[in-house]
C-alpha cells in the first residue's frame, strides 16, 4: 500500500535538457504552497484497497526551501515522511536532505503544453506529459485551475491523470487502479 501511495504523490525525475539554473535551489516564491503547516487532505479509492483518507503535511523547515514532509493514513502503519525542496521551476522529492536534488524532480511550476519529464523510483520509469492547461477542476475543497498531466508507468498498462495547480499543488489524481482528490486544505 505505501508503494502506491508513495508512487503516485513522488514518481518522477527531471531529465538533463531541463535542469534548473545554478544557485536556484532554496527559493520558494514559485510555489506558494510550500509552508510549514500547509496541509492536504484527499480521499482515496483503490482498487486494491478500502476507501481511505490520506494527509499530506508540510511538517517542519530544514533550510531555505527545504521541508519534511509527512504523508499519513489509515491504510499505512506509520506515516511517511520525506523532504520537498524547491528548486527554481521544480520541487524535488528527497529521502533524505543529502540527496541530488536533482534526481527526483516531481512538479513543475507553470510548465508549458508538451513538456515531459521521466524518472525512476523502486526501478520503475515513470513519464509526465502537461497535455492541457487552464482546466477548471472543482472538488470538496473549492475550485481550481490546473495544469492536465498525464502520467505513464514503463511496461504498465495504465495512463493516470494529474491535475496539479501552481497555486495549491496536486489538486486531483485519476488513475486506472488508484483515484484521488483534494477535500480539504488549510491555506
Amino acid at each position: 500500500m505505501a508503494i502506491i501511495l508513495i508512487s503516485s504523490l513522488n514518481l518522477s525525475c527531471i531529465s538533463d535538457d531541463n535542469e534548473p539554473e545554478e544557485g536556484v535551489c532554496g527559493e520558494n516564491d514559485n510555489f506558494p504552497y510550500m509552508k510549514e503547516g500547509n496541509q492536504w487532505t484527499y480521499q482515496l479509492e483503490s482498487f486494491f484497497m478500502a476507501d481511505a483518507e490520506m494527509i499530506v503535511t508540510i511538517a517542519e523547515p530544514l533550510e531555505p526551501g527545504m521541508f519534511k514532509v509527512s504523508i499519513n493514513s489509515d491504510l499505512i502503519s506509520e506515516p511517511i515522511e520525506n523532504i520537498w525542496y524547491s528548486c527554481g521551476d521544480n520541487i524535488s522529492q528527497m529521502n533524505s536532505a543529502t540527496d541530488d536534488p536533482l534526481n527526483n524532480i516531481f512538479r513543475k511550476n507553470d510548465p508549458a503544453i508538451g513538456t515531459i519529464w521521466e524518472g525512476n523510483n523502486n526501478n520503475d520509469v515513470g513519464r509526465y506529459e502537461v497535455i492541457d492547461k487552464n482546466v477548471n477542476v472543482t472538488t470538496d475543497a473549492g475550485s481550481f485551475v490546473c495544469d492536465k498531466i498525464i502520467f505513464h508507468i514503463e511496461d504498465a498498462i495504465n495512463v493516470d491523470t494529474i491535475y496539479e495547480s501552481s497555486s495549491y499543488g496536486t489538486i486531483k489524481y485519476d488513475g486506472l487502479f488508484l483515484n484521488y482528490e483534494l477535500s480539504q486544505k488549510n491555506f
